[in-house]
């Protein structure tokens, strides 16, 4: 296991610095172009996550599919979250990392699906997070929800070391 973490850890900082290295305007663009390809039902609930800005941008989801139950996540405590239903980007507010989270609400538990962030992901759904285990944490619980990791087409790589705890994507979308 302490071979994967080193692993992992290289591989997190190499993704970061070619994060770094988007512009506005292309993380603009290929955010558009995620967005594009996601289609959601009338009542659906769907987790999704606003995005840091050299991430995946999603917020305007909530304009583009009115119909369907938004909810972000919210920090709890260490690695640990839950997800609040959201109608609005005005009530966001900054959480401990600096990404927007809603400041209130109940938690929503049943999902029909989840939008996933990651530092980089397989073709075939392997997941490589941030390096805090909030998502692994919350997905190891059982839901039923259809899983889709998002990401820039540059965060797709060949491989990715796993461990056991590490939880799949059933799809990936990319820009």
């Amino acid at each position: 296991m302490h071979g994967n973490a080193s692993a992992k850890d290289a591989l997190r900082k190499e993704m970061r610095k070619k994060l770094r290295a988007l512009t506005p305007k292309e993380v603009e663009e290929a955010s558009t172009k995620i967005r594009s390809q996601l289609s959601f039902k009338r009542g659906e609930q769907v987790a999704f996550f606003a995005g840091l800005p050299s991430e995946p941008q999603l917020l305007a989801l909530i304009d583009e599919f009115p119909g369907t139950s938004w909810n972000l996540p919210r920090v709890t405590g260490k690695s640990t979250m839950e997800f609040v239903q959201v109608d609005s980007t005005t009530i966001l507010k900054r959480g401990p990392f600096g990404i927007l989270e809603p400041p209130q609400g109940k938690a929503v538990t049943n999902f029909d699906t989840i939008l996933c962030p990651g530092i980089a992901f397989t073709k075939d759904g392997a997941r490589l997070g941030q390096g805090g285990g909030f998502y692994d944490r919350y997905l190891q619980a059982p839901h039923g929800a259809r899983l889709i990791g998002i990401a820039f087409q540059s965060q797709l790589v060949e491989s990715l070391p796993r461990d056991k705890h590490d939880i799949s994507m059933h799809k990936i979308v990319t820009s």
